[in-house]
């Protein structure tokens, strides 16, 4: 009886996993989520204009329903308790106290929201939707409570296209600031021939402080916004894209600062070179707009692809510098107490084309006194050179390179007697490169000096700033 009751046994578990396996497939295949008889009777852009006053809480007291297709979910980390939904209307905010909704809510589902009860109110300007709570005293707009999701919140259908609106700088408020019930605000944007102002280092903070990082990116025109990026996107620590091209993004603001909130770093489609494309014509252009400047000490020394800028003696380099908005290159030997200091800035190379090949500059030469006004010149020396064999690696100074000194052609500042700076920069007049064929390299050589005493001193402060070659 054992034996039989044995078989009998082995022959039911093999019959009954057969049919769970049979059953199992039919779970393997959901049929997909469709929409639910929920009908949308307002739209996003209708529920933001109830909200008119800045900073006021409005509670929704009638049976408002609208509908929207989830464009940025918490997938990646970088959005925190919250989506962005968007209508053909315009865009909007949720914010939902659980994580992982992207397992619920993920990008391209349509969700339908029962909106009485909940509250619409802003951040600085940026629209959001939860409720209304009371916090240290306060009133306060926080996210709807996870057991409370399902009651204002129904998903339908997956997979929806998620289409972003190609926008300019100038569609998003331009300089007229930020309007809080501008439609494209929470809405998935994408911008166009951008990249990071500093194509290196990464998305966000990868120390221990956790600390969410602005990044601007610009154009070729040097129009600028901020890419906002929180430290624990799981992406934060990855290096940004190098090159130039297209942006993906939720749009929001903080005030009248623009700002971009990306989904993951393939919303960063920098696929192009990162040079500018330039003029017909134009051979070199530099105006140093792209570079990260600092106000106070330690400056940042001037990287540019392909340029070299090296300390032949003394170690100071040139530096980035920014006034009124304008940005060039720096470079004093004041501070060094060395005997001889000398530096060069060099371009990348410049294939030459055209018939009349031009170079032109501007300068500004500051502090040429010991003293404001009056005192004793110190003026060092500039120097402009051209080298058809220099490589563009090693050093300009070593021997083999050969350099043609221009200095004489171009018109340079002649600082002022009266002040520490002149109030504009001397404009260097067409310098003619007709004499040059093949590639070649422009140095801007500073040659100064710092000894002990003030006798010998030679420590005025050079700007040199849009750099150019023609050649038409």
């Amino acid at each position: 009886m054992n034996k039989i009751f044995k078989l009998m046994t082995a022959v039911l578990l093999v019959a009954a996993t057969f049919t769970f396996s049979a059953c199992k497939k039919s779970f393997d295949n959901p049929p997909g989520a469709g929409d639910p008889a929920i009908v949308a009777n307002t739209s996003i852009k209708t529920l933001k204009a109830l909200h008119t006053a800045a900073g006021a809480y409005d509670v929704i007291t009638t049976d408002i329903v609208i509908s929207g297709i989830v464009v940025a979910d918490d997938k990646s980390g970088n959005l925190y308790k919250q989506l962005y939904i968007q209508d053909a209307t315009g865009g909007l905010q949720i914010l939902l106290d659980a994580n992982s909704l992207y397992g619920t809510y993920p990008t391209g589902r349509r969700i339908f929201i029962k909106c009485n009860g909940l509250t619409i109110s802003d951040n600085n300007k940026m629209m959001e939707l939860g409720v209304k709570a009371t916090v240290a005293g306060s009133p306060s707009l926080e996210g709807i409570p996870a057991n409370l999701i399902s009651k204002y919140v129904v998903g339908g259908s997956l997979n929806n296209p998620v289409v972003p609106t190609v926008v300019t700088l100038a569609d998003l408020g331009g300089t007229s600031g930020t309007n809080m019930q501008d439609p494209l605000i929470g809405s998935l944007i994408q911008l166009d021939d951008y990249r990071f102002a500093i194509p290196t280092g990464t998305y966000s903070d990868t120390s221990v402080y956790k600390s969410t990082v602005n990044r601007d990116i610009n154009t070729c025109g040097s129009q600028s916004i901020i890419v906002r990026t929180s430290a624990y996107a799981n992406f934060a620590a990855r290096t940004v894209k190098s090159g130039r091209g297209s942006i993906l993004a939720v749009y929001t603001v903080f005030g009248n600062t623009r700002q971009l909130i990306i989904r993951d770093e393939t919303d960063v489609r920098f696929d192009d070179a990162y040079d500018c494309p330039l003029p017909a014509g134009t051979l070199l252009f530099e105006d140093f707009e792209s570079l990260a400047t600092t106000t106070t000490f330690p400056y940042n020394p001037v990287i540019l692809p392909g340029w070299t800028n090296l300390a032949q003696a003394a170690s100071e380099k040139w530096t980035a510098r920014t006034f009124s908005a304008n940005k060039y290159a720096y470079m004093s030997g004041f501070g060094t107490g060395q005997n001889t200091v000398t530096n060069w800035l060099v371009t990348k190379g410049v294939p030459l084309t055209g018939t009349t090949k031009t170079l032109t500059f501007k300068t500004i030469q500051g502090f040429i006194l010991t003293t404001t006004p009056g005192g004793t010149p110190v003026q060092a020396a500039l120097k402009v050179l051209v080298s058809t064999n220099y490589t563009g690696t090693g050093n300009p100074w070593d021997p083999g390179v050969t350099w043609t000194d221009i200095t004489a052609q171009a018109a340079l500042s002649p600082g002022s007697t009266t002040s520490t700076f002149p109030s504009s920069f001397t404009n260097s007049g067409n310098i003619s490169l007709n004499a040059y064929s093949g590639t070649i390299y422009v140095a801007f050589r500073y040659e100064g000096a710092d000894p002990a005493g003030t006798g010998s001193d030679k420590t005025s402060a050079w700007e040199v700033d849009d750099i150019k070659i023609t050649g038409l």
